[in-house]
C-alpha cells in the first residue's frame, strides 16, 4: 500500500514517464510482480544508484509503493492509485511493449 497523502497530477504523470528508464520500470512492474532493486539493475543494465533514484522518484509520486523485507526493499505499482491515473497506465502499458523502450546507455 502507497502511503501517498496527496493527489497525483496527470502533468506530474507524464512527466514521470517521459524518462526511459522510469517508463521501463513502469513497464516491468505493471502486472504487480514485485521486484527488488538488484533484480531491477540486472533487467536493466543499469547502476544501482540510477536505479534507486529512479524508484525513489517514482514512489514519492505514488506510482510505486514499496514493502520492506529484511535488508530487501520490493516494489510494485500502487494499489491505490486514481482510477483515471489507472486508466492511463493501462493503456500505456497495452500499447507499448519493454522492447519499444530506448534505454539510454551507462554511463
Amino acid at each position: 500500500m502507497s502511503d501517498n497523502n496527496f493527489t497525483l497530477r496527470p502533468i506530474e504523470l507524464f512527466k514521470v514517464l517521459s524518462d526511459p528508464t522510469r517508463l521501463k520500470i513502469f513497464q516491468i512492474l505493471f502486472k504487480k510482480e514485485s521486484r527488488c532493486v538488484g533484480e531491477l539493475v540486472e533487467i536493466l543494465d543499469q547502476p544501482q544508484p540510477t536505479i534507486s533514484r529512479h524508484l525513489n522518484h517514482l514512489k514519492e509520486l505514488g506510482i510505486l509503493s514499496c514493502v520492506r523485507d529484511g535488508t530487501w526493499m520490493w516494489y510494485e505499482v500502487s494499489d491505490d492509485l486514481p482510477e483515471w491515473c489507472q486508466e492511463i497506465l493501462d493503456i500505456t502499458y497495452e500499447q507499448i511493449s519493454t522492447k519499444d523502450i530506448a534505454m539510454p546507455k551507462p554511463g
